[in-house]
Order: C-alpha cells, then structure tokens, then sequence
C-alpha cells in the first residue's frame, strides 16, 4: 500500500478534483451533512482557527495490482487507523473510492480543525531522538506507553511532525495486519542500497539493454571494481580502457566559483550514453564512490580532484582509444545550448518586467474602481448600498480587472520558449538538414555560426538553423517555405508546443 499526503486551504478545489468528471463512489462521509454542503460546512469551521495555515489535508491511499478490490469495511478500519495516529477522530472528513485506475485507491479529505473545539489537535509525544531505534517506527506514543519512559526520552511535536513517514509505517504494519502485499521498509531499503544499485537502477539498465542491443556495465561489474582499486588514476584509467570503460568526473555548478566534483561517472567507450554511476558499483563490504575510493588509496597519491582537471583528456594517449567517436565534437552544439539559455535569461528579465507593469497598472484600477463604487454608492440610500456594491463588483470590478490580467497573460504567453534539445535531437536534426541541403545541390556557403531562424531559404544550415531561441517576431507577408514549415512542425512536436 502506497500513501501521499498534501496540504492546503482550498476545500472546494479539493472536492472538484475529488468527484467531477471522475468514475467513483463516496466511501463515507463523517461530520458533515452532505456530499454538496461538505467544502462549505469545512470552510466554516476552517474559519474559527484563522492561526491555523494547513487547515485541509488530503490523503490518498493505494492498493497493490495484485491485492485487488479492497472491501468497504476493510479500507473503513484502514481510515480509523489514519485519524488515531494524528489524533484526527471527530474531525470531518469526506472518503472518495476512485475506479479511473487499476488498482484499487482512495483518497480522504480531513479538515484538521475539530468542530467541537475549533482548534488543530494538540501537540503529541514522540520519542526523542537518542532514544530511537534505528528501523524501529516512530508512531506517536499512547497513554501506557508514555508511563513507562523517562521525561527525557519524550519530546511534543506537531500532530503533523513527519507525517508522511508516519503514514509509511503504518501501511506497513497495515500490511501484515489484513495479509496484503508487503512492501519494504526503510531499514530494509537502506540495507538494499548499501548492497548495490537499486532494482529501479537494475530494471532502467536492463531496459536500455533490451532496447539498443548493448551490454550494461554491470555485467563487467568486477572487471571495473579492480581497475577502480588501482594505487593511481593514471593506473585506472589505463586497466578501464583495456577493457572499454572511461570516466569523467560527475560536477555540480556553482554561481560564484568554477564547477565542483562531486563523483565519479563510467561509461561505455564504445557507446558514450551506456553509463553508470561509480557508486552502483557498491557491494555489502566495499563502496566505491569517489570518496571512498580515494580513502583506500595510499597517503602520497594525488587525489582526483587536482589530477584530473588537467587529465580531462587522458584517453587520447591510448592509440587504440578513438576519442572522437567516444567523444563527438559538441562544438555546435554548445553553441546553441549558449544561445539558448541568453535567450531565456532575456525572456526572464521581459517577464519580469512585465510582471511588475502588470501589478503597478492592476493596483491602479483596483483603487479608481474602488472610489468609483464607494462615490456612486454614496449617493444611494444606506439600504440599496450593499446590493449595489454586490452588483459593482461583478458586472464592473471583476471583468475589467480579468481583461488586464488576460492581457497579461497573452504578453507572457509570447515569451515561451521552445525546450532545449538533447545532443542526440540536435545532432539528428542537423544531419537531417545537411542530407536537405545535399540533396537539393545547392552551393554551401559560408553562415555565422549562430543566428536566429528566418523563412529565407539558405544553402546550408548552421548550428542554428531551425531552433527558434530568438524573440524577434516572425515576418508574416514572406512567402511560406514549405521545408521550413515541415522542420518547425517537427521541433513544435519536440517541444511540446504543438500540444
């Protein structure tokens, strides 16, 4: 059984998820005198607590394929185990069984202030953390068991401190109270992570396997472990290109100082995508990320972090290495992901700007509608004032501030950019062009290296022809290039705009 929990304030937009256009049936229904009258019955009490910020909380809970349809009484016991465990009983809440998927799942919407007391439920004692156990779960403490423990293993939280692994260990013991599927718990993925790659690692390499026709490095798992336990990197790198491996480093960005080396990546010499992680390497007694292999290696070695930097290059000294097809030039296309992200910096700044411009001219109309309602309403009788501000504010107030809001919404809706291709797109839409390009005859002549897309036929595409970054507008009175119009169909359909 899998849980999620979420927070929020809105009822309503909880309940149109909850029930509109969804195949379901409504579970139970608790504190609350209907279906239709539920948000605002919520929203009511919500109100009298106006302190408290996560005042709805919505829980879904999901079956295992292979647990089948859960029975009415059963996910019933499985929601009073919920509310006892965040000392949620008596609160409202609303149980929705939703059919639209495989699995058998509801969903509950609590409102977390009580209608008896108008208050959160008080603060609840928990284990303090030196006196845990490790993989031992930490459910809030009962009456008898607080009686047993000293004051200074107890510590008050909120009935909401941790809840979704709260949540967690319960489907678990959940699980071996109704004989359901069990799933493992953190100790046990814990323990399975020191062991080696997860078996979501293990299913993506078999997959990528079965796809392309490749060998997993894991399958040379041990030949790779040995050449990483070399007293050098220079040692290393030479044993993992006798056997078709490389490395690189594996960096983190930084604004204010040069990229950080933060691990270690693998990769197939004869395939530059078929990687790993140095640390999928991991066994029950070595580990062999970056930081632990650096640790085995003796005292005077030079560390990873000065020796490659000025090695980044070490395969072009093995003859029988073709660097250039392990590494293809990425000249062009660095070129592009440049421009690129210039463009959606300066697309950043433009909304922004607008942003601001939005806000100054939507407080402006705020305000002069505002005396506008308050001087006519002045001059009706006291009684009619109220309907007429009523009546204002939707005829009037509201549909002219929609129309500056949509205004603005278009503005920014002009400056979406298309997504950033991968190498491989790029790579393949520029061979695509360049076989164009030869099969029309057309001279090659010489273009800048970076420009923005135009309708004017070219004789031989850069490295920017048919990527939009650009946010000049489109000449409309230009006669349409049919060849261009198929590539921009195609990098729409890429980017998603053609959604």
């Amino acid at each position: 059984m899998i849980p999620a929990i979420s927070w929020g304030r809105n009822f309503a937009g909880l309940e149109i998820y909850l029930v509109k256009n969804r195949d379901h049936e409504i579970l139970e229904l608790r504190e609350v005198s209907s279906l239709q009258n539920a948000s605002a019955e919520m929203a009511l009490v919500a109100e009298q607590a106006p302190r408290a910020t996560a005042v709805v909380m919505h829980i879904s809970l999901s079956a295992a394929l292979c647990d089948g349809r859960l029975s009415d009484e059963t996910w019933k016991q499985i929601i009073d185990a919920v509310l006892a465990e965040f000392n949620l009983s008596g609160h409202q809440l609303i149980a929705v069984r939703h059919r639209d998927k495989g699995y058998d799942h509801i969903h509950l919407m609590i409102c977390t202030v009580s209608p008896l007391t108008f208050k959160t439920p008080e603060k609840q004692l928990f284990l303090a953390p030196h006196a845990r156990t490790k993989g031992v779960p930490s459910f809030a403490l009962k009456k008898e068991q607080v009686e047993q423990l000293p004051a200074k293993d107890i510590v008050k939280r909120s009935f909401n401190q941790f809840a979704l692994y709260r949540l967690q260990d319960l489907c678990r013991l959940i699980e071996k109270r109704l004989n359901l599927r069990q799933l493992r718990t953190h100790l046990e993925m814990d323990g399975a992570r020191e062991v080696g790659p997860s078996r979501r690692t293990k299913a993506a390499h078999e997959h990528r396997a079965n796809r392309t026709g490749e060998q997993s490095l894991l399958e040379r798992a041990d030949a790779i472990r040995a050449a990483l336990d070399m007293r050098s990197w220079d040692a290393a790198g030479r044993a993992l290109a006798a056997i078709g491996v490389g490395f690189e480093a594996a960096l983190r960005k930084r604004k204010t100082a040069s990229p950080k080396i933060v691990g270690l990546t693998l990769y197939d010499l004869r395939s530059a995508n078929n990687r790993i992680k140095a640390s999928d390497l991991d066994t029950a007694q070595r580990r062999f990320g970056l930081l632990q292999i650096e640790k085995r290696r003796p005292s005077d070695a030079i560390s990873f972090e000065r020796w490659w930097p000025e090695n980044a290059d070490y395969l072009r000294i093995y003859p029988e290495v073709k660097v250039d097809e392990v590494k293809p030039d990425r000249t062009e296309f660095e070129a592009y992901r440049a421009q690129h992200f210039e463009a959606r910096r300066l697309a950043r700044l433009e909304r922004e700007k607008r942003k601001r411009e939005h806000r100054a001219r939507r407080k402006a109309l705020s305000q002069q509608l505002t005396k506008q309602r308050k001087e006519e309403a002045a001059r009706l009788p006291p009684s009619e004032r109220r309907s007429f501000s009523v009546v204002f504010t939707k005829s009037v107030r509201l549909p002219q501030l929609k129309a500056v809001d949509d205004e603005y919404r278009a503005q920014v809706a002009e400056l979406r950019l298309p997504r950033l291709m991968s190498f491989a797109g790029f790579m393949a839409l520029r061979a695509s062009e360049k076989a164009a390009t030869q099969g029309q005859g057309s001279v090659s002549q010489e273009q800048p290296s970076i420009r923005p897309i135009t309708r004017n036929p070219v004789a031989e595409p850069t490295a920017r022809s048919g990527v939009q970054t650009q946010l000049e507008p489109k000449p409309q009175n230009e006669e349409a290039d049919p060849d261009f119009d198929l590539q921009q169909a195609w990098l729409d359909q890429q980017s998603g705009r053609s959604r």
